[in-house]
């Protein structure tokens, strides 16, 4: 197999105080869904419609959902799911606590993502000066990258996150993942530093899934840049049930 080669930008690691000392961060090339499978595998010259191709891939993951929450362990030509719970349980007779037990899946790539990652190389670059999102937790339900809730908290948790100057762009949005989809604009700070953001998800979200991003000319060691820079959060954060997989939303993370 021949060798992809990616780009991934270089940032300071701020767990150690070594010169030189970078972290990285793959550069994401953009968003893959069923359509997109469906329409790459008829470009391959497939007697089967896209139509069809892309409602029998959106019928498998409704399959792998219910196998999933039921219980089972799923195995299927990217990897393997499984349940897991978070959350102390107290006592010899512990009952499932919704609001301290969480929920989640665990997933371990298979043999043959684990082969074709063994020829992925990168270009590694030093990052321009700009925000760059780390976490995005929401304080009521405790969700790490998945959902957030209008009306409440999120700590946004990165390096250069400090929202500073007055052009209109700056700011931190929430842009629903729909075709046209105005970004909304974060109004309430609870915290604002450098490295976290505590802010309130806008009320009047729809359902859905949303790019969280932030704008600012702030840069390393506080100086004010010249011009703007953004930083999109790779990760779709879902408010509500979210969006159904022919819909066009997107899986939560895991």
């Amino acid at each position: 197999m021949a060798k992809t080669i990616l780009n991934a930008n270089l940032y300071d690691n701020v767990l150690t105080t070594e010169p030189g000392d970078y972290t990285a961060k793959p550069v994401i090339t953009g968003t893959y869904r069923n359509t997109d499978i469906a329409a790459d595998i008829v470009a391959e010259r497939t007697e089967y419609r896209k139509e069809t191709i892309e409602n029998i891939l959106t019928l498998a993951d409704q399959k792998k959902v219910e196998a999933i929450v039921n219980g089972k362990s799923l195995v299927d030509g990217v990897g393997q799911w499984l349940l897991n719970l978070s959350g102390s349980f107290e006592g010899e007779a512990p009952k499932f606590d919704p609001e301290k037990n969480k929920v989640g899946v665990t997933f371990t790539p298979g043999k043959t993502l684990l082969d074709a990652l063994k020829d992925v190389t990168f270009n590694l670059n030093i990052a321009t000066t700009g925000p760059v999102i780390n976490q995005v937790t929401d304080v009521r339900t405790q969700s790490v990258n998945g959902q957030i809730t209008p009306g409440k908290n999120i700590i946004i948790s990165g390096a250069n996150i400090l929202v500073k100057g007055d052009d209109p762009s700056v700011g931190i949005f929430l842009t629903k993942d729909e075709a046209d989809a105005q970004p909304v604009k974060v109004e309430y700070y609870t915290r604002s530093t450098n490295t976290e953001q505590i802010v309130e998800v806008p009320e009047g979200l729809t359902d859905g899934q949303y790019f969280l991003s932030i704008t600012t000319r702030a840069g390393a060691n506080y100086q004010v840049l010249k011009t703007p820079r953004t930083y999109q959060f790779p990760i779709l954060l879902t408010v509500g049930e979210g969006e159904d997989p022919d819909d066009g939303g997107s899986p939560g993370v895991v």
